[in-house]
């Protein structure tokens, strides 16, 4: 990267705040129905809309708890059935993915490309609420529809879909399988969710959903590529997960692409996989000695600044013009209520703040454009079914 990624210039709130559901598929130890749901739930009382999914979170059941969530909560936050009714259409949004389609065992057919890593008992596994299916591995136009159908069979039709982004294609293989394949698919379903004779209540996004930003960079490049006329299957939207945190930033480069293409960033993984929010992994497995050093390094700095490592967390992650949205997984009830709070404290981190980062070696000088007034931001990619001229 060049340039300095230029800092945000508007105020960020829980509008701009996905609620990340990997954690309802039960990360390291069951959660359960009932508190899944009433986590779900507490999020729409309190105000949270969009919320991002995916079929191997749980292999469906993140999927099947969030709609329920939804609909409880929705109930909840209304005072009647038609209104719960109109607030899940209107305004409740829910992103999910493809790429794998969950089979039983017994269903499974010649071809069919198991993912042995993540089927229950697997070393490394690491969802435990998990129905008797296995993921299989579809980055076909044709795994666009079944996954698409068989997310709503979980969600319920009364969900309303956001996006869909083809998910983790960070092989080779799966890399050029989904430019054949899912990517022009999503496209194709966008054209027709999106067409003059949909019902479908808002317009739908499609996108990417991956950790690698080499991987990321290289899709966007024939996807959404710097000049000419983009096909069909550009896409509106990139989530990159645990590329842009406190404890590290190799993903901005992509998000400078996604800023001059006018493409959404999601950035996950915000918390390092839970050690900027008092856990003990990094990237799901036991954090290094220099990564435990640099998180103290961190919770020291916040701390003479008056802030906690958690609202810096956020704060950083809405740091660059190029964030459109920042997803926040949630796995206890009461990381809801807290969650809402450290929004509101991360919007006051001073800016004092990044300046002593750098000083202190915690954040490279080149990284971002300390003090500079933000770029206005890229005109974004018009989604089919849109109205107006600049929906950026």
């Amino acid at each position: 990267m060049s340039e300095p990624l230029p800092l945000r210039s508007e105020p960020f709130d829980l509008d701009d705040v996905i609620v990340g559901t990997s954690p309802l598929g039960g990360i390291g130890k069951s959660l359960g129905d009932e508190n899944a749901i009433e986590i779900v739930a507490r999020c729409v009382e309190v105000g949270f809309r969009e919320f991002d999914t995916a079929p191997l979170y749980g292999l469906g059941s993140a999927e099947v708890r969030l709609g329920e969530g939804l609909r409880r909560g929705a109930a909840r936050a209304t005072t009647s059935d038609e209104r719960a009714k109109r607030l899940l259409r209107d305004e409740i949004r829910v992103w999910t993915k493809v790429g794998r389609v969950m089979k039983a065992r017994d269903a499974l057919v010649e071809g069919d490309e198991v993912e042995e890593a993540n089927v229950p008992g697997a070393p490394g596994m690491i969802y435990s609420d998990c129905p008797d299916v296995v993921p299989v591995l579809d980055y076909t136009a044709k795994g666009v529809m079944a996954s698409w159908d068989d997310s709503m069979g979980r969600l319920g039709d009364d969900i309303v879909l956001a996006g869909l982004r083809c998910h983790d294609p960070e092989t080779p293989e799966l890399e050029k399988a989904a430019l054949k394949g899912s990517l022009p698919g999503l496209g194709n379903l966008r054209a027709n969710i999106n067409g003059p004779w949909s019902d479908h209540p808002a317009p739908m996004m499609v996108g990417l959903g991956l950790n690698d930003a080499g991987v990321a960079a290289r899709i966007l490049d024939e996807t959404n590529p710097p000049s000419g006329t983009p096909p069909p299957h550009a896409l509106d939207a990139l989530m990159l997960a645990g590329r842009w945190h406190l404890l590290e930033q190799s993903g901005a480069a992509v998000l400078a692409t996604c800023a001059a293409r006018g493409i959404q960033v999601h950035v996950a993984g915000i918390y390092a996989s839970g050690l900027l929010a008092g856990g003990s992994t990094y990237e799901y497995r036991p954090a290094t000695a220099a990564h435990l050093a640099k998180r103290d390094a961190w919770a020291s700095l916040c701390a003479t600044h008056g802030v906690s490592l958690k609202a810096a967390a956020v704060a950083f992650a809405f740091l660059p013009a190029a964030v459109d949205r920042v997803a926040v997984g949630i796995g206890e009830a009461a990381f809801v209520d807290e969650t809402v709070s450290l929004v509101a404290a991360a919007a006051a981190v001073p800016a004092a703040l990044w300046t002593a980062a750098v000083a202190e070696g915690l954040l490279a000088p080149d990284v971002l454009a300390l003090g500079a007034v933000a770029a206005p931001p890229a005109k974004r990619r018009k989604v089919d079914g849109e109205g107006g001229d600049d929906d950026s």
